[in-house]
């Protein structure tokens, strides 16, 4: 459990800095820009007939 807190702690320390905040934001962009490629693929797929 203590390596837990310590690890968050260490995350919030690094999300502070303003390097820790800017590359969380381009994680953030990055993880949506990868749900809507699969929600845009899954669609295609669908349409087309490719997933039952």
């Amino acid at each position: 459990m203590f390596h837990l807190q310590g690890y968050y702690r260490a995350m919030r320390q690094y999300l502070s800095t303003p390097k820790g905040a800017h590359d969380s934001k381009d994680y953030a962009w990055a993880v949506l820009l990868i749900v809507l490629t699969i929600a845009a693929v899954y669609l295609l797929l669908y349409m087309w007939g490719g997933i039952r």
